[in-house]
């Protein structure tokens, strides 16, 4: 059972968890899917795929703090990666 309308879909080896998430997709059309755990680079593209799709993602993942899951080349683009900038050095004073 779910909430409302949603639907609960059971993944049945964690090894599977990707897949699961694509077939969620792909044949019940949900407008947001929840994810619990994101840990592997296959979880990570498919999360990626269902945002190319229009549907809304809400996904967990385990990290010490934001900075080990921003250095995590698997799941820094789940989370706005990183992006190198240059400012000057007013701007750098400013900023402190």
């Amino acid at each position: 059972t779910g909430i409302g309308r949603a639907r609960r879909m059971q993944v049945p080896k964690t090894e599977l968890q990707h897949k699961i998430m694509l077939e969620a997709v792909e044949n019940h059309m949900p407008q947001v899917i929840v994810i619990d755990e994101i840990s592997t680079e296959l979880e990570a593209l498919a999360a990626r795929t269902i945002a190319e799709k229009g549907v809304q993602l809400v996904g967990t993942t385990h990290g010490n703090c934001l900075d080990n899951l921003i250095k995590n080349p698997s799941l820094s683009d789940l989370i706005g990666g990183i992006q190198y900038v240059t400012i000057s050095d007013e701007e750098a004073k400013r900023r402190g």
